[in-house]
């Protein structure tokens, strides 16, 4: 082996693996990088050192106060899908997710507690998005024909409930939203 490889594998080993049989690994399983110049090497270590790993998409400096506005609205969507009652986020979601992390993956779960999911953010933000999904439908039902279709109910404790359905084309197939 030239001099130049043995100064790449003095530089590129560390205390795990002997010099020996660092040497034996690049000839056998990367020989075609036996000739590679030190700087390849360097490279490497350092992408690989800067990759992304589970621990490191947990970390607070990459829990961004966008990313737990997202998970909250993406965990108020669940529970209105549910039909939950809205206190569920702070009484079982978080309370679960809190477990996971200490139990699983053996995470601190500070993250978690900054996490809004109280009963008033989440009815907040449910009905943000069902004001968006509104908007949504008005603008699409401005530029096309659509029928509708209403229906009374009744629920439990003799309240009337006025149901109205909009049927459309939309992009070539039929859409009904209520």
């Amino acid at each position: 082996m030239s001099g130049t490889n043995k100064k790449k594998l003095q530089c590129l080993s560390n205390e795990s693996m002997k010099r020996g049989r660092l040497e034996a690994h690049l000839k056998a399983k990367h020989s075609a990088h036996i000739n590679s110049d030190l700087s390849y090497f360097k490279t490497l270590k350092e992408k690989f050192e800067k990759r992304t790993t589970l621990q490191s998409l947990f970390t607070a400096r990459n829990l961004t106060n966008d990313r737990l506005s997202e998970a909250s609205y993406q965990i108020s969507l669940l529970i209105a899908k549910t039909g939950k009652n809205y206190t569920i986020g702070e009484n079982l979601i978080k309370p679960s997710i809190s477990a996971f992390l200490k139990t699983v993956l053996e995470k601190d779960d500070t993250d978690v507690k900054a996490l809004p999911l109280s009963n008033n953010t989440v009815s907040r933000r449910i009905d943000e998005m069902s004001e968006d999904i509104e908007k949504q439908l008005v603008e699409k039902l401005k530029t096309r024909n659509f029928s509708v279709q209403m229906d009374e109910s009744t629920l439990r404790d003799s309240d009337a409930v006025l149901i109205t359905y909009v049927r459309y084309i939309d992009e070539g197939n039929f859409a009904e939203e209520m």
